[in-house]
């Protein structure tokens, strides 16, 4: 518990000085917010420029602020900041390709909006790398039972197995609310189908670049056998999803969406009654090395 108060202190800290800063930055230079407001043409994307703002400023604070805390733990300060310069590094290359994915969402709130749909799938896509630097789980303590190497890779496969399921998570959502084809039947690859069968691709994806840091060949076998689990189960609830859509030729968009609802769940439970579906259909929970965050 003494080690946790500090750590979260920090963290808090971090995160609200960041945003000080980042309302500072738009105050004092109005006219970044306008070339934003102007390069995004009728899109205002300035809210979502925000977050990547408040997350490019947020790791740096967090690190200086944790890294004061890192001394006391005995945490190894040198591997905690070229973790936190690659996670900054990555956030920083997501912006342009957000700024990019962001007409994939179609419009909920008026003529070229994406609403908040697009704003949460941003949060949740960085929420991972900022929640490792903000928490100080980027500082590792080397423990007698592994090496620092080891450590940083548990911990790197962690982040990217969560950063992958929650981002497979958001293009599954993004691809339901694209779909057109027919129109009536897009309620079928929304909620709950279009989120599971995009959390289980990331998974499998998450989990394929975790194996490659498995030191071990029998982790790194188990984690790559975990990946074609997921991936298998991730295609047969597309494969389900687009059948059920079809019904929107002959059927209402409501009607479709009742039918939509349940359709995932009855293939898992499906899976458990027949031998050939189970093959490819499997319950799953996504599992993260262990002391990934800690």
């Amino acid at each position: 518990m003494s080690d946790i108060r500090p750590r979260v202190a920090a963290g808090v800290t971090a995160g609200l000085l960041a945003l000080a800063l980042t309302v500072l930055l738009a105050v004092s230079r109005p006219e970044l917010v306008e070339w934003a407001r102007a390069k995004a043409e009728e899109r205002d994307r300035t809210g979502e420029a925000s977050l990547f703002a408040w997350a490019l400023i947020a790791l740096p604070v967090a690190g200086l602020l944790q890294t004061l805390v890192a001394r006391r733990r005995g945490a190894r300060i040198g591997a905690g900041w070229a973790l936190l310069a690659g996670y900054w590094l990555l956030v920083l290359l997501l912006a342009p390709v957000a700024w990019w994915a962001e007409g994939l969402f179609p419009s909920t709130d008026g003529p070229g909006r994406s609403g908040g749909i697009f704003g949460a799938a941003i949060v949740l896509v960085i929420g991972t790398p900022v929640y490792a630097v903000v928490s100080g789980a980027v500082f590792r303590t080397v423990r007698p039972e592994e090496t620092l190497g080891e450590q940083v890779r548990g911990h790197a496969a962690g982040v990217v197995v969560l950063t992958s399921v929650l981002a497979g998570a958001v293009v599954g959502l993004a691809c339901g609310l694209g779909f057109r084809f027919p129109a009536a039947g897009a309620p079928a690859l929304v909620l709950p189908g279009g989120i599971l069968w995009g959390l289980h691709a990331g998974a499998a994806l998450g989990c394929s670049v975790a194996a490659r840091l498995q030191p071990a060949p029998a982790p790194r076998r188990t984690t790559t056998s975990t990946a074609l689990a997921f991936a298998r189960t991730g295609a047969a609830l597309l494969v389900c999803c687009l059948c059920v859509s079809q019904l929107g030729w002959v059927l209402p968009g409501w009607a479709v969406a009742v039918v939509g609802v349940p359709a995932p769940f009855l293939l898992f439970a499906c899976a458990v009654r027949w031998e050939w579906l189970g093959r490819w259909v499997s319950l799953r929970t996504v599992e993260l090395p262990r002391r990934a965050f800690v």
